[in-house]
């Protein structure tokens, strides 16, 4: 009988430490996604009050990014998720974090599933590492991955034309476009 009290007893002291750390969690989750969202907030309101990201510390645009991608890892929507790590990946980019940047787009490749979504995915990885890290190397085979792996989509049309242009600086593409139009 005393056995039996005991183990009673021992599961009622093992369940109420359990239950109070499992109703702890969400809370501390809720919290800190509370504080991550008023980073990205307080962010996207300086970006619409005209303030450029040009102008932001290194510090501050880390922070940002830091939040867009905890926020993705904590969000159980697979949509929003991609859309977190899409904004870091471009932040991150305007910021010249390059290893940020691909982080930020290998996990929205390895969680979009919508095929014209990724395409525009991989658009967007292509013309960071063309027109904003210079790393033409990456960009070409984004590219080219849009042409042969996204051949419908309006993205690898997109793709094609990019390449034309890939590492040209604006005045030699103004001057083969005058040159073109001459013809």
């Amino acid at each position: 009988m005393r056995t039996l009290f005991f183990i009673a007893i021992s599961a009622i002291v093992f369940a109420s430490c359990g239950g109070n750390k499992t109703a702890e969690a969400p809370k501390e989750k809720k919290i800190n996604g509370d504080s991550l969202l008023k980073v990205v907030n307080d962010f996207d309101a300086n970006i619409k009050a005209g303030n450029p990201i040009v102008k932001m510390s290194r510090e501050q645009l880390a922070n940002v990014v830091k939040a867009y991608k905890e926020l993705a890892l904590i969000t159980t929507d697979r949509n929003t998720q991609v859309m977190y790590f899409e904004k870091a990946g471009s932040i991150s980019g305007e910021a010249h974090f390059n290893e940020e940047v691909k982080s930020c787009f290998e996990s929205t490749f390895a969680l979009e599933n919508d095929k014209e979504k990724l395409a525009e995915l991989h658009y967007t990885y292509a013309f960071i590492n063309d027109a904003k890290l210079k790393q033409f190397d990456i960009a070409r085979q984004e590219y080219q991955l849009l042409i042969t792996d996204f051949p419908e989509s309006f993205w690898a049309e997109q793709a094609k034309m990019a390449l034309q242009v890939l590492g040209k600086t604006d005045e030699e593409i103004l001057a083969a476009f005058k040159a073109k139009n001459k013809q």
